[in-house]
């Protein structure tokens, strides 16, 4: 199976905006040059479910999200969905009783359905500064390698930062690192080995 393709080699970011209640339906989404704007209903709908719903659409489309920026939203808060969208989790603020404190929980064991879950009244700065931690409790093995490529890309000065950014979204992605690195080995080994083809030098008459 191949898993460095088209689309998760470019990524595209999502931009999530409020519109107004004149629009047509709860969620618009349309695409904007690279990127994919939603704009939703605030009296229909809320940014989080527009955010979760355009990223399942992009997915099923076969669009790799690399990023979901909030417009015109508090600053906390769309920070807290940057960070989280860069781990591909999705961000719910929750009035749920079972949730005392902010959670990563992944359902069943599926990668792209993993949300960090933020009690009602938690602080979102607070919040963003747990992320890390909470997403290592849920995912321990894709903390480790995303940690191994941070350093990665401090040691290559930045040479190599989309390559490393790539690997480490098809790691979030398939939460397989060793099928990744060997993907990203075999296209960098066809790369090496492919070389231009030039014209032969005309024979002396």
């Amino acid at each position: 199976m191949t898993i460095l393709t088209r689309e998760r080699l470019s990524g595209t970011s999502v931009h999530i905006c409020r519109g107004d209640t004149g629009q047509a339906k709860p969620f618009l989404l349309r695409r904007d040059g690279g990127r994919f704007i939603t704009t939703y209903d605030p009296k229909r709908a809320d940014v989080g479910t527009a955010a979760v719903l355009t990223r399942a659409l992009l997915s099923s489309e076969g669009v790799s999200v690399s990023e979901v920026i909030l417009e015109g939203h508090d600053l906390a808060l769309t920070d807290l969905y940057h960070a989280a969208s860069k781990l591909l989790l999705n961000v719910e603020i929750t009035r749920g009783k079972r949730i005392t404190k902010p959670v990563v929980k992944v359902v069943n064991q599926d990668p792209l359905q993993a949300t960090y879950f933020v009690p009602k009244k938690w602080d979102l700065l607070d919040a963003l500064s747990r992320l890390p931690s909470a997403f290592a409790d849920a995912r321990p093995k894709a903390a480790r390698h995303l940690k191994l490529i941070e350093q990665a890309k401090k040691d290559s000065d930045g040479k190599i930062d989309h390559a490393l950014d790539v690997m480490a979204r098809l790691i979030l992605e398939t939460d397989d690192p060793d099928s990744v690195y060997d993907e990203m080995l075999r296209v960098c080994d066809e790369s090496r080995t492919e070389k231009p083809t030039t014209d032969a030098p005309a024979s002396a008459a």
